[in-house]
């Protein structure tokens, strides 16, 4: 499984202009910022989750990459409004895989035939460029990108 943490900025929380979603890897819990107990800066999801610049949310049915599906994307193009997304980063385990097709986890991917679907009818519906690679990549792209206000989203 994919422990997802979203670190909520507290600069942002505190001056009230928003919430920067930051996804990170974690191995423990962070129930909260110890200063201010109504204000958490961190919310560990241990489960599969879609990320967007100001907003979480859990990807319910989603446990491997085959549950990845056009449809299991659909809140990707659903939020879409009013500030389109240009780019959507599916993270896949390492240990599940790279996404590239070759290696010993190479079975246990997005099949082929469905990533295809899904680029192909993301970038027709919806203008969203889709980019499968591994968790640590996708998080990494998904934080830079939202870091320079680009309009980005990750599912992990």
């Amino acid at each position: 499984d994919v422990l997802g943490m979203i670190d909520y900025n507290n600069d942002v929380i505190t001056n009230g202009s928003g919430t920067d979603v930051v996804a990170a890897a974690a191995a423990g819990a962070d129930a909260g910022n110890n200063n201010d107990k109504h204000k958490p800066q961190n919310l560990l999801m241990n489960s599969s989750i879609i990320a967007f610049p100001n907003s979480c949310f859990l990807w319910n049915n989603v446990s491997q990459p085959k549950d990845v599906t056009l449809e299991s994307l659909s809140i990707v193009q659903l939020l879409n409004q009013p500030s389109p997304i240009d780019y959507l980063f599916i993270g896949i385990d390492s240990d599940s895989g790279t996404g590239t097709g070759t290696g010993a986890g190479a079975g246990n991917e997005i099949p082929m035939e469905e990533l295809n679907r899904i680029k192909k009818e993301m970038k027709k519906q919806s203008n969203i460029v889709v980019e499968q690679m591994d968790v640590m990549n996708a998080m990494g792209t998904f934080n830079i990108l939202n870091g320079e206000d680009r309009r980005v989203a990750v599912a992990l």
